[in-house]
Parts: C-alpha cells; sequence; structure tokens
C-alpha cells in the first residue's frame, strides 16, 4: 500500500502576488507580439519573392490601421523586453576593471547607447535605401 503524495495548495494566479514575478511574465509575453510582427515580415518576403500582385497585397495591408497599431505594440513589447535584460546586465556579465567593478549604471547607459546606435544606423539606412 502507497501513501498519497503530498500536493502543495497553491493558488491558479500565485505569480500574481509579487512584483517581480508580475514583470517576469509580462517580459516574457512580449514575446507574441514580437513573434507575430516576425511572421508579418516574414509573409511580407515571401511575397516579395512571389509575385509582383503578392507583394502589392502585402504592402496594402501593412496601411490598414490595425496592423499599423499592432506594429507599434510590437515595436513597445520588443523596448520594454530590452529595457528589462539591459538593467540585468550588470548581474549577468559584470565587468571587472582592476580591483573594482564597472558601476551598474554605466553596463545599462552603454547597453542602451549600443541599442541607440543600431537603431541610428538602420532608421539611415532605410531613408537611404527609400
Amino acid at each position: 500500500m502507497s501513501r498519497k503524495p503530498y500536493t502543495a495548495k497553491q493558488p491558479a494566479d500565485w505569480y500574481m502576488q509579487n512584483r517581480f514575478f508580475k514583470l517576469y511574465m509580462l517580459r516574457e509575453l512580449t514575446s507574441v507580439p514580437v513573434a507575430f510582427a516576425a511572421l508579418n515580415l516574414f509573409c511580407g518576403l515571401a511575397s516579395l519573392a512571389g509575385s509582383f500582385d503578392a507583394w502589392a497585397g502585402w504592402v496594402e495591408m501593412q496601411t490598414n490601421p490595425l496592423v499599423v497599431l499592432f506594429n507599434l505594440l510590437a515595436v513597445a513589447a520588443a523596448c520594454f523586453n530590452s529595457k528589462t535584460w539591459f538593467e540585468a546586465v550588470p548581474k549577468a556579465m559584470p565587468i571587472q576593471k582592476g580591483e573594482k567593478f564597472v558601476p551598474a549604471a554605466v553596463l545599462v547607459k552603454a547597453s542602451w547607447g549600443a541599442f541607440a546606435a543600431v537603431f541610428v544606423v538602420l532608421v539611415l539606412l532605410v531613408a537611404v535605401l527609400a
């Protein structure tokens, strides 16, 4: 005869009790709109490879206000995700300089600086190619 195994009683919304877990779940949820935006771009690439009519239809779809709103949501989600990861950089990758560690604020600002530099390069690239 075996005993009944212990099962912890935990509410379904256990993660809503702690701010850290709420932000963690929100950060993980940012992958959903970003994934759909990536699929949208993949569909655009597939239509570009297909035919002119398919490409024109995809470009026309991109002017729909819902698609524009969704893309803005995906950009906001990506920025929030970047912010949370940049805040984790000093914990994940501490840099030692001599006997001391580089301050966390410097690493976070350097991450944002790299982010801004890549963003500016991409905007300039799009402006030149458009």
